[in-house]
């Protein structure tokens, strides 16, 4: 009798769940994992290669999967790490471009309005764009009363006046043919919350001789964001150039003399008439 029913039993006995089984893949997880990192590729530059590595971990995982018969679990899991990788890998770089695109069209606008004061002899205005905005005055027609003789403003204003790129640029700006235009974005950095960018202009102006002639200067110009009023702030930093023209620092003085004439008309325009 117990030969018989060993005889009739089968020789293996499949369980239906072991069958039904499969392996998890483990670059499937991996890749699923490197997906949700890749979101960081979004913060800066350095970061793409998260997602490089993602789309790579995917691909691979999904190709280790259908090498098995029945294949491996975690297709799903590979195509989420794929899907992330991709959009990542696209939108981090893309979104990187185009903010430095918006910055440095918010800085040109920003820095053309500084060439405009200068150009059109008020330095005053200009020298207001080149203090952050909790220490800026209105750009108003009170504004030269926020420069007293003596004050620590108007000494601001003097050793703002005495740099050769701004003292430059006011005087060919007495000619109206001086254009200065846009030339080249030099960079886009971060300090701290501080983003810098950095631009070159092209001032054109006509020498002596009437011979069109063309020096360069370098503006930076610092933006951070003002958390109290919900806006962000630009202020030009600092302007430079390697090679100023030098023919006019003889006009130093009669700008210098002109300057005085306006303060002494402006004094005089500030004293009550003797009918009041």
């Amino acid at each position: 009798m117990s030969q018989e029913t060993a005889r009739a039993a089968p020789p293996d006995t499949v369980v239906p769940e072991a069958a039904a089984y499969r392996p998890l893949s483990a670059a499937a997880v991996v890749a699923w994992v490197l997906g949700v990192l890749s979101l960081s590729a979004f913060l800066g530059p350095a970061l793409w290669v998260v997602a490089l590595a993602g789309v790579i971990v995917s691909l691979w995982a999904w190709i280790r999967i259908h090498q098995f018969e029945p294949p491996l679990t975690g297709r799903t899991a590979a195509l989420i790490g794929l899907g992330l990788s991709v959009f990542c890998l696209v939108g981090g770089p893309s979104h990187w471009m185009l903010r430095r695109y918006l910055l440095n069209q918010e800085a040109q606008k920003f820095a053309m309005l500084f060439f405009d004061y200068l150009l059109h002899d008020q330095p005053h205005k200009a020298h207001q764009l080149s203090r952050s905005a909790f220490d800026r005055a209105p750009l108003d027609e009170h504004l030269w009363e926020k420069y007293p003789p003596d004050s620590t403003a108007r000494k601001d204003l003097e050793a703002f006046l005495e740099r050769k790129e701004v003292r430059a640029i006011i005087l060919l700006g007495k000619d109206p043919r001086t254009k200065i235009r846009f030339f080249d974005n030099e960079g886009v950095w971060r300090e701290d919350t501080l983003i810098k960018v950095a631009q070159s202009y092209a001032v054109t102006y006509f020498d002596t001789n009437n011979v069109k002639r063309t020096f360069f200067v370098t503006v930076i110009l610092n933006r951070y964001p003002l958390r109290t009023a919900k806006i962000s702030d630009w202020y030009v930093s600092d302007i430079s150039s390697y090679n100023p023209p030098h023919a006019l620092e003889h006009l130093q003085k009669a700008w210098e003399k002109a300057q005085r004439e306006k303060e002494k008309t402006r004094a005089l325009g500030e004293m009550p008439s003797p009918e009041e």
